[in-house]
C-alpha cells in the first residue's frame, strides 16, 4: 500500500497543482485572453443556430421569408470552452448609452479602434457585449483598456452589431502598452 501511494503521490500532486493554477479555480485570478482566443478550436462543430419564423405574409399573399434572427453573414460561433471563465481582455470601447457626464453601463468591446461605428462590424465572435456592475467614466473611446469579468458564450443582437459573447464587467483598466 505504501508503494502504491508513493507512486501516485506526484501524479495527485500534479493534478492538485493544475487545480490551483486553473482559471476557474484561481481565486480572483482572470484568465488574460487575446482576441484570437474568441474564436472556436479549429475543426470545431457549429452550434445550432437561431431560427427565424418560416414566413410572414407579404403584399398580394405572397409568402417573404424573413432573414435570421442574427448576421447573415457570420454565424453563431464563439469558443465554448471561455463560457462561464473569469477573463480579462484588451480592447476598445464602443458606448451603447451614456448620462450626460460620460458615465457608461453597457458598451461592446471590439479589438480595433472604430469598429463598430463604420461598416461592416467586425464578426460577431470578435465583439463582447459587456454590462458593468458599477458605471465607467469614458474619457475617449481612442483610449484602449482592459475589461475584466465572467463571460458568457452567449448570442447578443443590437442595432449596431450582433455578439456571440456578453460579459459582466467587474472593472476596466487603462491598457499599458509598455506590458
Amino acid at each position: 500500500m505504501k508503494t502504491l501511494t508513493r507512486r501516485c503521490l506526484p501524479f495527485v500532486l500534479a493534478a492538485l497543482a493544475a487545480a490551483v493554477t486553473s482559471p476557474v479555480l484561481a481565486a480572483g485570478k482572470p484568465r488574460e485572453l487575446s482576441w484570437e482566443d474568441l474564436l472556436p478550436p479549429p475543426g470545431s462543430p457549429l452550434p445550432p443556430q437561431p431560427q427565424a419564423p418560416s414566413g410572414i405574409p407579404g403584399k398580394d399573399g405572397v409568402v417573404a421569408a424573413p432573414g435570421p434572427a442574427l448576421s447573415p453573414l457570420y454565424p453563431y460561433n464563439p469558443n465554448p470552452a471561455l463560457d462561464g471563465q473569469l477573463v480579462k481582455l484588451p480592447g476598445y470601447i464602443v458606448p451603447l448609452d451614456s448620462d450626460e457626464g460620460g458615465l457608461i453601463q453597457e458598451f461592446l468591446l471590439v479589438p480595433y479602434f472604430g469598429a463598430c461605428i463604420h461598416v461592416p462590424p467586425p464578426p460577431p465572435n470578435q465583439i463582447v457585449f459587456v454590462k458593468l456592475a458599477k458605471p465607467y467614466n469614458l474619457k475617449s473611446m481612442a483610449d484602449p483598456v482592459w475589461i475584466t469579468g465572467t463571460m458568457k458564450t452567449q448570442a447578443w443582437s443590437g442595432d449596431v452589431a450582433d455578439t456571440d459573447y456578453v460579459m459582466s464587467g467587474e472593472k476596466v483598466e487603462k491598457f499599458d502598452w509598455k506590458q
